[in-house]
C-alpha cells in the first residue's frame, strides 16, 4: 500500500472518531436516525469540505490578499466547514 493511500485511510478513520466525540448530551429521545445520519455521511462530507476548502482558500490568497479579504475567504472556505463537522452537536440540521 502507498503512503498516499495510507495518509488518506488514516485522515478518514480521524475524522470518523472525531464525530465520535459530539457531546453526550446532543442525543435527544426519537432522533436516532438523525444523528446515524450525521455521524456516518454529514460529518465525513463535512470532513472532505474543510480538506478541499483548505486547498481553495491557498489557491485563492493570491486573489484575496491585495482585495483585503483574507479573513472573509477564509470563513468561508475554512472556518464555516470546520465548525460544522467539529463543533456542532451530533444530529443538529444546522
Amino acid at each position: 500500500m502507498g503512503k498516499s493511500r495510507k495518509l488518506v485511510i488514516i485522515t478518514v478513520l480521524a475524522g470518523l472518531l472525531m464525530g465520535l466525540a459530539a457531546p453526550a448530551y446532543a442525543y435527544q429521545e426519537g432522533d436516532g436516525g438523525a444523528i446515524l445520519l450525521d455521524l456516518f455521511v454529514l460529518r465525513p462530507v463535512g470532513f472532505v469540505a474543510m480538506v478541499a476548502g483548505t486547498v481553495l482558500f491557498v489557491g485563492a490568497l493570491p486573489i484575496s490578499l491585495p482585495s483585503r479579504s483574507v479573513d472573509k475567504t477564509f470563513d468561508a472556505f475554512v472556518k464555516h466547514p470546520a465548525y460544522y463537522t467539529f463543533v456542532r452537536h451530533l444530529g443538529d440540521e444546522q
